[in-house]
């Protein structure tokens, strides 16, 4: 398997270019076909068997949403099948890691043949395809959205090619009326898209690859070697790493999506502003948060408050946020130190409900400044120490975690971290103006001089940057 359309690459931007011109000569019933073909042209280009498995998991759901009864109450068993047609599929590539070995050892002692090389890969984008399945299937069942007629339209719902890697999570109700309908490329729309290009690529390649680049290769795999100050400083950065490279992402695409008239969601707001864990996971990965939040929180809080009305129960008012971040746990992996982020984050928005119970909830905006820059500081330190699990198995992160606050003389192994900081405090002021002013494009308002030399400095980073290849790989495509 090897892929030559990584999206940071010079071939993805031939590709994308390619499509695009042969996309605005087409009427526009030719339009949905023509961008489906080259979304799985581009999975191709990752493997056939990916391909496949897209286009079965297309079929299916589109089969079985056409089977629910139009116009009236759904069919509930027919929901459970589309659902957990989908969980299991999930759960097969999720779990191959588990059950191939010992697959491998039992058709060795039947006397069957097997390739010594047996594997199973996750397909790119299954994770977030499914999710998307899953919501389709739930809202036909609840008579939200009609289900699709259009084999076309609904195959490209899924297999879009600027979301497949890693999303954003699209809703069928938002996303199928732009397949129908793209928005026109005017000049408005043409400096956008390239406005969030410009950004996704400095994003990664210049800040996420960066800092990735400057982190310690010894950093999770030998914490003991490090002082407690300097292992601080470098879980900060590492944070900061993770955030760029998926927020570069999601801009990179939104762009590219827009020059084809759709509009994808954003997934990113300055979560590291945030000045309480639901401010967080409303500006982090927003697109996933909204999924859960409807599909597991929501029904899962009505559920209970049936069986018990008081809405100050304990197992009313603490288990929908525990559950529904174990839940987002797992889907970034089956393993303990996946659930254990999970439950981290299932425990902090808990506690937190605890500073609000039985009072009213003050929005933290109307808070004196000091207390939400003070707020926003400890939310951010503790989503930090959550990354670690996050990165590494649980006893690995025990051990992290033991060595964070274990004081001794300070001297640093790895003193760049001072390069760094400066480098850091670029980013955060860049976040802060985007808060600010709630504008993610604040700075395609500047005036035209400073914007040219902005984009001339961007440019140059990136091409001196990319000299010796379209840089790392996404961290959130292998989810």
């Amino acid at each position: 398997m090897g892929n030559t359309l990584n999206i940071t690459s010079a071939s993805f931007l031939l590709f994308v270019s390619a499509i695009l011109a042969v996309f605005h000569l087409l009427p526009r019933r030719l339009k949905p076909a023509w961008l489906l073909a080259a979304s799985f042209f581009f999975c191709l280009t990752w493997a056939w068997q990916f391909a496949a498995v897209l286009l079965l998991s297309i079929g299916l759901n589109y089969g079985l949403a056409r089977l629910q009864p139009a116009g009236k109450a759904g069919s509930r068993p027919l929901l459970f099948v589309a659902v957990g047609i989908n969980l299991l599929t999930l759960v097969f590539f999720r779990t191959v890691d588990f059950y191939l070995p010992a697959l491998r050892d039992l058709f060795l002692a039947l006397g069957w043949p097997v390739s010594e090389g047996l594997q199973l890969l996750l397909p790119i984008g299954l994770s977030y395809y499914i999710l998307q399945a899953i919501a389709y299937q739930v809202d036909v069942y609840r008579g939200q959205t009609p289900a699709e007629s259009d084999f076309i339209a609904f195959a490209l719902y899924l297999a879009y090619f600027p979301k497949l890697i890693a999303g954003p999570i699209e809703r069928a109700q938002t996303f199928l009326p732009q397949i129908v309908a793209p928005h026109p490329l005017d000049n408005g729309r043409l400096g956008r898209s390239f406005t969030l290009i410009f950004t996704g690529l400095a994003r990664k390649l210049i800040v996420a690859d960066s800092l990735q680049a400057a982190l310690p290769w010894d950093l999770f795999v030998a914490p003991e070697t490090f002082f407690a100050v300097e292992l601080w400083g470098w879980l900060f950065v590492f944070a900061f790493y993770l955030y760029n490279d998926f927020a570069g992402y999601t801009a990179m695409v939104r762009g590219v999506s827009g020059l084809f008239g759709i509009d994808l969601s954003p997934n990113f707001q300055q979560p590291y502003l945030a000045r309480n864990f639901t401010e967080f996971w409303n500006r982090w990965h927003i697109s996933l948060s909204h999924w859960l939040r409807d599909y597991i929180y929501m029904p899962l809080t009505r559920a209970l408050l049936r069986r018990n009305r008081n809405r100050y129960h304990p197992l009313n008012w603490f288990a929908p946020p525990l559950v529904t971040m174990l839940v987002s746990g797992l889907w970034h992996g089956l393993s303990w130190h996946m659930f254990a982020w999970g439950a981290l984050h299932g425990l902090y928005q808990a506690v937190e409900r605890l500073f609000s119970w039985r009072r009213p909830v003050v929005p933290p905006q109307r808070r004196p400044l000091w207390y939400q820059v003070a707020a926003a500081g400890v939310v951010f330190v503790l989503v930090s120490l959550a990354w670690v699990p996050f990165q590494v198995e649980l006893p690995a992160a025990l051990g992290f975690w033991g060595q964070l606050f274990t004081w001794g003389p300070v001297a640093l192994k790895y003193r760049r971290i001072f390069l760094i900081m400066p480098f850091l405090v670029g980013v955060i002021a860049f976040d802060w103006l985007d808060f600010r002013r709630q504008d993610e494009l604040f700075f395609s308002r500047w005036p035209r001089p400073v914007r040219a030399a902005a984009m001339a400095v961007v440019i140059l980073l990136v091409l001196i940057l990319t000299q010796e290849g379209p840089g790392s790989p996404f961290i959130y495509q292998g989810f």
